[in-house]
C-alpha cells in the first residue's frame, strides 16, 4: 500500500513528501486481532462531527490554559473534568470538582477566538444534563478496550445529532516527540443517562503514529489504510484540522482525501481507467 500511496501522489500532481505510518511499540511482535467494523456514518456526518470535535477540543485546551493562569496549583488538583456548551459565538467551558454525592461546578471560562478569564461558577449544582455528561465520560473511561496506545487519553463528548445518546471519544494525545496519533482512538455511544455503553467502536486495528513532518515542510500529506470502515472517520477529520495537513485514506477499496472538514472520493483520479 505504501507504493500505491506514492503512485497516488504522482497521479494527482501532489508533493511527493509523505509521512511514514509507524506501529507503536505496543504492537511490536504481537499479532493484531481481526478488525471489527465500526458503526457506519455518512460522509456528511463524519465531516460535521470531526469539525465539532476540533472546536470542542480547542475550547478545552484554551480554557485549561486560562484556568492554570488564574488559580493556584493546589486548587487545580480539585478539578475532575470539564463540560462544554455553546455560548453566543463561542463556548462556555465549565470545570467541575468532586462533590458529595455528585460533582459540583468549579470555574467557568468563555472561549471565543481567545479564552476569557476563569471565574468561579455562580451555579452551586450541575444541571441534570451536565451530570449525565459526567457519568457518560466516566462510563466510557471505565470501558476502554484492550488497545491502549497511551498512558493517558483525552476526552471529547457531545450529543449525537441523530439520537438522544451521548457520543464520547477517548483520544490518544500527541506525544512529546510530535508524532501524529493516527490509531488508537475509541468512539463510544452512551445512553442518555450516561450510565450504559450502547456501543464501543475501536477506530483502528492497532496503534499507529505517523512521523512528524520535517520543520519548515509545507503541503505535507499523510497516507493511511483504514480497515475498520468503508470511509474516513471523524478522528481523521479532527487530525487534519488540528495538524493542518491533508490525509489520504484508503478504505473499502477506494481513495479519499481529507482536507480539514472536506472529504472527497478521489478514486477516479488515482486509479488508472
Amino acid at each position: 500500500m505504501r507504493l500505491a500511496a506514492f503512485v497516488a501522489v504522482l497521479a494527482l500532481g501532489w508533493p511527493a513528501h509523505s509521512l511514514a505510518q509507524t506501529p507503536s511499540q505496543r504492537d511490536a511482535g504481537a499479532p493484531l486481532p481481526e478488525p471489527v467494523p465500526i458503526e457506519a456514518w455518512s460522509t456528511d456526518k463524519v465531516s460535521r462531527i470531526g469539525l465539532e470535535m476540533y472546536r470542542l477540543d480547542r475550547a478545552a485546551w484554551l480554557a485549561t490554559d486560562a484556568l492554570r493562569d488564574a488559580i493556584p496549583g493546589q486548587a487545580l488538583t480539585s478539578v475532575r473534568g470539564w463540560l462544554i456548551e455553546s455560548a453566543g459565538n463561542g463556548h462556555r467551558v465549565r470545570f467541575y470538582r468532586d462533590g458529595d454525592p455528585d460533582p459540583v461546578p468549579g470555574w467557568d471560562v468563555v472561549v471565543t477566538r481567545t479564552a476569557g478569564p476563569a471565574t468561579p461558577a455562580t451555579a452551586t449544582t450541575l444541571t441534570p444534563g451536565e451530570l449525565a455528561q459526567t457519568r457518560a465520560l466516566a462510563t466510557a473511561r471505565a470501558n476502554i478496550g484492550e488497545l491502549r496506545c497511551a498512558a493517558r487519553v483525552n476526552t471529547v463528548i457531545m450529543p449525537d445529532p441523530d439520537s438522544d445518546d451521548w457520543l464520547v471519544w477517548l483520544l490518544v494525545p500527541t506525544p512529546e516527540s510530535g508524532a501524529i496519533p493516527v490509531g488508537g482512538h475509541y468512539r463510544f455511544r452512551i445512553s442518555p443517562d450516561g450510565q450504559s455503553v450502547l456501543r464501543r467502536d475501536q477506530l483502528s486495528n492497532g496503534c499507529f503514529f505517523a512521523d512528524p513532518p520535517p520543520e519548515g515542510t509545507r503541503d505535507t500529506m499523510l497516507f493511511y489504510t483504514q480497515i475498520v470502515s468503508s470511509g474516513p472517520t471523524e478522528t481523521q477529520v479532527f487530525l487534519s484540522i488540528q495538524k493542518q495537513m491533508t490525509l489520504v485514506i484508503v478504505a473499502g477499496g477506494r481513495y479519499f482525501s481529507v482536507g480539514g472538514a472536506r472529504i472527497a472520493d478521489i478514486t477516479d483520479r488515482v486509479k488508472p481507467r
